[in-house]
């Protein structure tokens, strides 16, 4: 039986639906469409109309949030557990962006395992919006199996088609750039005009972005491919006059060409293809896990829970066995660990804590001795280096972190050049062993530039 997958691309006025079908290893289009609407929730209440049917059990249906709507971030862990680093994810996040993460659903990419442990590329959707999204879906029944985010959605669904490049998603609710290598994403920018913005103007603004977004990976300028509603014959003009190798993107499958409007529809039921995609998201998790896949998780939970059950009690017996030796063991160790913190401080009036109280000595030992601060860069004297930093730099620090071997500074200027200078203000330094931006990144509105710096100490603070 042929499997459909079925691709929802839900513009600002209108929807696009792709229907393909996967049998037995030919992969071919059904339909293409689209038609106007003013609510979501009153198309998706309608889609199953637009499908001339229910839907069949091996259907995969895919849709996607625009990338404004997530903070993205690249992460990187000294390990490579994928439930460590999902459990890591939270807290990682939280230390990097500036919001407070109560309010969002976090969600990551597969991990990408090397010899120091792993990379991931991890998100954060406000989780009201998450569920505003699926609840027309969910109301009407409909099995919406993968909710990804653009620009990663449209490069694993579109990875075969794609050259090295920037590819360029013209969409109604905003254009997105993605710098794309071997069909995966390694840096995006997301635009917020869409519709009403003058096409000369749309032009110069991706052509700036993919300028800044390539000049670390090909100075000499990447290849733009153009794909989405608004990738029109006018703005591929427009853009021609500001760079070369400037194209609109159309596919050819099983002998039907896919023109760019449809492109992200069609990407998406590609997507919906395979779950399991190493450069993409789904947030579909947790409460969001689509409800008729409950029945198949509930056979594995109560396998998992009675098998966690025969092991707890195996688990249980042998600790019953063992129970009194290992106290034996208790006892024997903490005679002799207070012993020892009696022997290295025999004025120590009393033990009740010995390793807290071992702790606290010795750290009293170290401030008594000098040992901490010694030679280490000061909190006042960051600030007077930050006062002193040129009157012709126009930067505003927002937070300044001061750790015992680096500080981490972040805070918003006009260009990126502003940000150079700042680091090269810094590396010029003697307090600094090493400065490096960690990032900078250009605000929504264009107007101004985020930034991140990270600085080692030197001295006896810094790394060696």
């Amino acid at each position: 039986m042929a499997k459909r997958l079925i691709g929802i691309d839900i513009g600002r006025h209108t929807l696009r639906l792709a229907v393909l079908t996967h049998d037995q290893g030919t992969l071919s289009v059904v339909s293409v469409l689209e038609s106007p609407y003013e609510e979501t929730a009153d198309q998706v209440a309608r889609l199953r109309d637009t499908l001339h049917g229910d839907f069949n059990l091996g259907d995969r249906l895919a849709a996607c949030l625009p990338g404004g709507a997530a903070l993205v971030r690249r992460l990187t862990f000294p390990f490579s557990d994928r439930r460590k680093i999902a459990a890591a994810v939270p807290f990682e996040l939280a230390s990097q962006l500036p919001v407070a993460l109560d309010d969002y659903t976090t969600v990551m990419q597969p991990p990408v395992r090397n010899d120091a442990g792993a990379t991931i590329v991890a998100a954060a959707v406000k989780t009201v919006q998450l569920a505003e999204t699926l609840a027309p879906f969910d109301a009407h029944g409909i099995p919406l199996h993968i909710l990804d985010l653009a620009p990663y959605a449209y490069v694993a669904g579109l990875k075969d088609f794609l050259v090295d490049g920037i590819l360029v998603s013209a969409m109604e609710q905003g254009t997105s750039l993605a710098l794309v290598r071997a069909g995966e994403v390694l840096d995006y920018r997301q635009l917020p005009f869409g519709v009403g913005m003058e096409v000369t103007d749309q032009a110069q603004a991706i052509h700036r972005e993919a300028t800044l977004l390539g000049r670390s990976h090909q100075p000499g300028g990447l290849s733009l491919q153009l794909m989405g509603p608004l990738a029109t014959p006018e703005l591929l003009t427009a853009l021609s006059t500001l760079r070369d190798e400037v194209e609109i993107l159309s596919i050819d499958i099983n002998g039907q060409t896919i023109e760019a409007p449809f492109l992200p529809a069609v990407a998406l039921a590609l997507r919906a293809a395979d779950t399991g995609k190493p450069q993409a998201f789904n947030l579909r998790q947790g409460p969001f896990v689509l409800k008729s896949e409950w029945a198949g998780l509930r056979k594995n939970l109560l396998l998992i829970a009675g098998l966690t059950g025969l092991v707890l009690i195996t688990l249980g017996v042998s600790m019953g066995l063992r129970y009194y030796d290992k106290q034996h063991q208790v006892r024997i160790l903490e005679q002799q660990m207070a012993a020892l913190y009696k022997q290295s401080f025999p004025k120590a009036a009393t033990v009740v804590d010995v390793p807290m109280q071992m702790k606290s000595a010795i750290r009293q030992v170290q401030e008594d001795s000098g040992i901490i601060g010694a030679e280490q860069l000061s909190s006042l004297q960051l600030l007077r280096i930050l006062s002193e930093l040129p009157k012709s730099l126009s930067v505003d620090v927002d937070e300044v972190t001061m750790e015992r071997n680096e500080v981490r500074i972040s805070g918003r200027t006009t260009t990126f050049e502003e940000v150079n200078r700042m680091a090269e203000t810094f590396r010029h330094s003697p307090d600094f062993e090493k400065v490096e931006v960690a990032e900078s990144k250009m605000d929504l509105d264009g107007k101004r530039v985020s930034y991140r710096l990270r600085m080692i100490l030197s001295g006896k603070g810094g790394a060696s």
